[in-house]
């Protein structure tokens, strides 16, 4: 069970490229920083700090020049802004900057470290939660259902996506939201193509399906260097997952846990997104 810091502080979008996963935040007390290990001086130093939303991924707004189907992918973006406060939002032209909102809304993170990037791991939550600054809480003395992270994935607005390291406590009640979502074909369940995917070319998954973020990131690089697509087999099982999934450790990737046609265009994930665990170094 993990150790979770509780640090109050302000999140901040305006001049930055936010999504549903993803914001920056400014600790009131930085000095709270000094207990991580970080590998870069610089990302130490700055006071706004690009976090990583813990267990979801969000449809991309904004990914090497790709992107998602916008409508749920915006739709992630808004509920997070609105579940911390930040509200008269303005997006630049092409929807990726926001130029304008009510930034600098109070609330807390709850974090257990850093990722490769030296983005804070974390749980966000309302400036209302009930939590301290400084605080050390184990995950079965936070209140993970009031977190966004939660309220975003039982709303079915984004996909769950774990990490061998992620929190157990948290894996539960997550996978438990994700099958109460999929159940009632809330939000991204209703329309979601990961089970069976027919893919034409990157229109296919930019504007028509939805699928889970990390697949569409594989299948938007490989379109970027391939037009056979029945090289796309050996595409997906050269990539390095090293996955696991529930309850089972056996080291895998993605690839294995997928089924092809011989034209390499219909695809399949064989098993829910939930149960698929990814290695923080993939």
């Amino acid at each position: 069970m993990s150790q979770f810091t509780i640090i109050k502080g302000r999140f901040h979008v305006k001049g930055y490229q936010p999504d549903g996963d993803s914001i920056r935040f400014e600790a009131d007390n930085p000095a709270l920083w000094d207990a991580f290990q970080w590998d870069s001086a610089s990302k130490k130093k700055a006071a706004k700090k690009q976090l990583r939303i813990e267990a979801i991924d969000a449809l991309e707004t904004h990914y090497e020049g790709y992107h998602q189907p916008r409508p749920f992918a915006i739709a992630a973006l808004e509920r997070l802004l609105k579940l911390l406060g930040i509200e008269n939002v303005r997006y630049s032209l092409n929807v990726t900057t926001i130029v304008d909102a009510d930034d600098a809304r109070p609330g807390f993170i709850a974090t257990d470290g850093l990722d490769r990037y030296d983005r804070p791991i974390s749980l966000l939550f309302p400036a209302s939660a009930k939590l301290t600054d400084g605080s050390l809480l184990t995950s079965d003395r936070l209140p993970l259902e009031k977190s966004v992270n939660y309220l975003l994935a039982r709303e079915g607005l984004v996909y769950p996506t774990f990490y061998t390291t992620t929190d157990k406590v948290f894996v539960d009640k997550i996978r438990k939201a994700v099958r109460l979502a999929r159940g009632d074909a809330r939000g991204i369940w209703a329309i979601d193509r990961t089970p069976d995917l027919v893919l034409w070319d990157t229109r296919t998954i930019q504007e028509d399906v939805t699928i889970l973020p990390k697949l569409f990131r594989r299948l938007v690089e490989f379109c970027d260097a391939y037009d056979d697509f029945t090289k796309l087999p050996d595409y997906m099982a050269r990539q390095k997952d090293n996955l696991q999934l529930w309850n089972d450790p056996t080291p895998r990737s993605l690839a294995s846990l997928m089924t092809f046609d011989t034209t390499g265009r219909r695809m399949s994930l064989t098993v829910p997104v939930e149960d698929i665990f990814f290695s923080p170094k993939g």
